[in-house]
């Protein structure tokens, strides 16, 4: 658990916890992505990430799913996949309007990163289909790697990449639990 200046919590949500997660996911995807049509939005929250996909998910463990709270709030959050081949890759970033320019983001990545070196990855991955996230995640010490034109949903995708570590071949062929 991280505490930030102002009273913020960082930690990983229970399979209990998807409902009320969900009503804040929903809330940042309908309102921090831009370049998504109303029917890609609605689409992502009622069918791709609705309810019953994110506890499968975090069933499975195929999901981490890292929430920020301010006063048992959920404010921002950002979702990881299992660790492939030393790699994890963040599905989702995400922070509330109102809470934007307070580290919280930041925050995020920086757990993500300590939890992946926890289990021996090596890299962080992930994409944005916004230009304007390239600084942010520059300033985070991510890398832009390359370009998917035309990637899902028809947008291009900038790649992002951050080596945090030595590639560790003993945790490369480990079965998962």
């Amino acid at each position: 658990m991280k505490k930030l200046l102002f009273e913020m919590e960082i930690r990983k949500l229970s399979i209990s916890e998807i409902d009320k997660f969900h009503l804040t996911f929903s809330r940042i995807i309908g309102d921090g992505f831009p370049e998504y049509s109303q029917e890609l939005v609605d689409f992502i929250i009622e069918e791709d990430f609705k309810p019953e996909v994110l506890k499968e998910k975090l069933e499975k463990k195929e999901y981490t799913i890292l929430v920020a709270e301010e006063e048992k709030s959920i404010v921002g959050f950002l979702i990881f996949e299992k660790l492939y081949g030393g790699v994890s890759y963040c599905t989702w970033l995400g922070v509330l309007r109102e809470f934007r320019g307070k580290g919280i983001g930041r925050q995020l990545l920086a757990t993500w990163e300590k939890e992946i070196l926890l289990q021996g990855g090596h890299k962080l991955m992930l994409l944005t289909q916004a230009e304007k996230n390239k600084i942010f995640y520059e300033k985070c010490g991510f890398e832009e790697e390359g370009l998917e034109k035309e990637s899902w949903f028809g947008l291009d995708a900038l790649i992002f990449g951050k080596i945090i570590g030595k590639p560790n071949p003993e945790i490369f062929y480990q079965r998962s639990s």
